[in-house]
């Protein structure tokens, strides 16, 4: 039976209409495999701040209509076990650096298997220029999520320490004593690879398992910036007490790297990490389920050997020097933020993001 002409031209009117409300941007929907994501109509749309958000947010974000509502963690979305990478924005940023971008992109992009989680503390990311958006549609494996921290915490060895306001109280660093505490957590509860976001993956993480990373101070301390356990790893269970055991609000690292070291030194029975890490070796080295390994892998440039990341012209020498060996670079953004990304100068930094953050490095500068 034919349909009269008037009703197809109102059901043609009916769907061309539903398209453009669809596309209207004050409705549009960010599909991301199994998250809904949705630009902000309205304040009323955001939930109250927590109690904790006064500490890590000094400046007051302008929430607009380019501002994305996030899913909250183990509300909206919870991580299966021992397949996720974490990294984490501690300051409440809306809008977190390029770089930072740049770290998630790279991570997603070598690690398809994996379930990539950027964590912020910022209840919306801004969308000003589409970069969340689009990395969210090409890259199904990435999360980009809030979390309530409380919920985080509960029911885990640190979250008296948490509820308790020590971590901010005193310190001149309260979201760097914050993000410490909540990469453990993170670990703990759902098992995977944590990673600083100043950095940029090479490689897929996937063979490194169960580590830690030995720092470049003499190689006789463990870093704290990228690590591995699976879920309710024992390590961890070990290292959350002693993490506020050791806490010192005034001393940089009193809750990460100074803490690990004393921790695996302790297991480990070792009294000086030289005495198992021979110089110039890059073989991994096993104590019990934990393994050390060389900073090469994540950290083939020391700190104080920053500016190399930027130096121009050196990406393919440190391709032909390190591409067998590192997983991926650090670039000690607290060290060189002041540090111009040059489009084109193939700097270590420039050639890594070229080709491993592609969506990213076109806004790098």
């Amino acid at each position: 039976m034919k349909l009269p002409q008037k009703v197809l031209l109102v059901f043609l009117v009916l769907l061309v209409s539903i398209c453009y409300l669809w596309n209207e941007d004050r409705l549009q929907y960010i599909k991301s495999d199994r998250l809904v994501l949705h630009r902000i109509a309205n304040q009323s749309e955001l939930a109250p701040p927590m109690w904790w958000s006064k500490f890590l947010c000094k400046t007051k974000s302008r929430e607009n209509d380019s501002n994305i509502v996030l899913p909250v963690l183990m509300r909206d979305v919870t991580p299966a076990l021992n397949k996720n990478v974490f990294l984490i924005e501690s300051a409440c940023k809306s809008k977190p650096t390029y770089r930072a971008w740049c770290a998630v992109e790279s991570f997603s992009r070598e690690n398809p298997e994996a379930d990539v989680w950027f964590v912020m503390t910022s209840p919306t990311v801004n969308d000003d220029e589409g970069l969340p958006s689009r990395l969210l549609q090409n890259y199904t494996n990435l999360h980009v999520v809030t979390t309530d921290l409380g919920t985080v915490f509960k029911d885990t060895l640190l979250e008296e320490f948490f509820m308790s306001g020590r971590w901010h109280r005193d310190t001149p660093w309260p979201m760097i004593q914050l993000s410490d505490i909540l990469r453990v957590a993170l670990l703990w509860r759902f098992g995977g690879f944590y990673t600083d976001i100043d950095t940029v993956c090479l490689k897929n993480i996937s063979p490194l398992r169960n580590f830690v990373l030995a720092g470049r101070s003499a190689r006789n301390q463990i870093a704290n910036g990228a690590f591995h356990f699976e879920h309710h790893h024992e390590f961890l269970a070990f290292l959350m007490p002693q993490m506020i055991a050791e806490y010192k609000p005034k001393l940089w690292g009193s809750m990460g790297p100074i803490t690990m070291t004393k921790c695996i030194k302790n297991l480990c029975k070792i009294p000086d990490m030289r005495q198992i890490f021979p110089s110039n070796s890059s073989e991994p080295v096993k104590c019990g389920n934990i393994t050390i390994i060389p900073n090469e892998y994540l950290l083939p440039y020391p700190w104080w050997e920053y500016e190399k990341v930027y130096e121009p012209g050196k990406w393919q020498e440190f391709m032909a020097q390190f591409k067998n060996k590192s997983y991926s670079i650090h670039a000690y953004e607290n060290k060189s933020k002041r540090l111009k990304i040059v489009q084109g100068s193939d700097s270590v930094y420039e050639g890594a993001a070229r080709n491993f953050c592609p969506f990213t490095h076109p806004l790098l500068a």
